[in-house]
């Protein structure tokens, strides 16, 4: 049902583009397009803003002194393999994997919120994701829908004790987006408040400020870490060594193995220095500049907002608040870093939001701000479709 969905999804685009395509052709000669060379034709629209990074980047790789080496490898990486396994273009293998990645890790956070809570809430949470604007990008030549495999994977992983598929995403993660290395901050809690060590667990229960939060005490009776031998704490360096590896990558072909921060310097959007900088993001938060834009925009505010407001339910969702630590490095950090630049694409990875508003407008007396809600989701996601393939600001 969910393939036969993408496919129509994209079925719908490329007969919209037939019937009303009106591409920027001014915005196609200002920045990196695809195709490389000549002007645009019909499926530049599938490869338009960062997608024409990732497949220049697929097709020619990493350079010194080229803007798009601020774009992480492992995603320009698997459409190059896979390009070239199947004998399809860069640009269709890119489509093939992006859907494919996001349809397993659509099918996998399902699975994940049906065992945990229930599959009404399962579905709903899906139906507010795919519904959800920002979630064009899944659909396209973009790393969301790998991105958010491996944050499935990494999830499955912990809530289901298998620390080895757990420390192959964290791993993955650092080499696909900087904010998968903060992916630290969900495995160190999550190992501190379910999976802690009983050589540790006397000091645990020490720390009060644990109590505080709200986070359960180990039961003494729980059983051991099913880790094959594996201390569950090696957990903590799987992205430590990713990131290691991306820079290794980087010096190895560029010379430079922070080339990835200086190519960042050109769009001068994010730092790790605004994540301290709250004065700089309440002024932010509070002056937008235009309805959508790369900088300035309403909508990504008004995302964050929605955000906010799930907060309240995702504290409830959780005893050991792990979800907090998951909505605070995918919801609050790429907020504040960048100052909401691209947020709306951001925030769909914020997969607890998704379950919050799966069960918040679930009862039957919130029917009516339940399909609003969506109606608006569903006319602000169409709208930005038709904004991306033609090479208007999307996220």
């Amino acid at each position: 049902m969910l393939a036969l969905g993408k496919a129509h999804y994209l079925a719908v685009a490329s007969i919209t583009l037939c019937l009303a395509g009106n591409l920027d052709t001014n915005q196609f000669c200002l920045v990196r397009h695809w195709p490389a060379e000549g002007g645009p034709v019909f499926t530049t629209h599938f490869a338009t803003w960062d997608a024409a990074h990732y497949l220049y980047l697929s097709e020619a790789g990493y350079a010194a002194g080229v803007h798009s080496c601020a774009f992480y490898p492992l995603w320009p990486l698997l459409m190059r393999w896979f390009a070239r396994a199947s004998g399809t273009s860069h640009l269709i293998a890119g489509l093939l994997l992006a859907n494919l990645f996001s349809l397993a890790a659509w099918v996998l956070l399902h699975r994940i919120v049906r065992q945990r809570w229930s599959a009404q809430t399962a579905s709903w949470t899906l139906v507010w994701l795919m519904a959800f604007p920002g979630s064009l990008f899944y659909q396209f030549v973009y790393s969301e829908g790998l991105f958010l495999l491996l944050l499935m994977l990494l999830w499955w992983g912990l809530e289901n004790r298998r620390p080895g598929l757990a420390a192959v995403a964290a791993f993955l993660l650092p080499l696909t987006r900087a904010i998968g290395l903060f992916c630290l901050l969900p495995i160190g809690w999550h190992l501190l408040t379910v999976d802690t060590p009983r050589c540790v667990q006397g000091w645990a229960r020490r720390w009060r400020w644990l109590r505080v939060l709200g986070v359960p005490e180990v039961p003494q009776d729980r059983p051991p870490v099913a880790t094959a031998g594996l201390n569950p704490y090696w957990l903590l360096l799987a992205p430590v060594v990713g990131w290691g590896v991306y820079l290794s990558l980087m010096w190895h072909w560029t010379g430079n193995p922070f080339e990835g921060f200086e190519a960042q310097k050109h769009w001068a959007t994010h730092s790790i220095g605004n994540l301290v900088n709250v004065p700089r993001f309440l002024f932010a938060l509070a002056n937008p500049t235009a309805w959508h834009e790369y900088s300035g925009s309403l909508l990504d505010r008004c995302v964050f907002i929605v955000l906010l407001n799930c907060l309240p339910v995702i504290w409830k969702l959780d005893r050991s608040r792990s979800l907090m630590i998951w909505t605070y490095v995918l919801g609050i950090m790429p907020a504040m870093s960048g100052t909401f630049t691209s947020y709306t694409r951001f925030a769909s990875c914020a997969f607890p939001m998704f379950i919050a508003l799966g069960v918040s407008l679930a009862p039957p007396q919130r029917r009516y701000l339940r399909w609003a809600t969506l109606a608006v989701f569903a006319i602000l996601h169409l709208v930005l479709v038709w904004r991306f393939v033609n090479f208007r600001w999307a996220g």
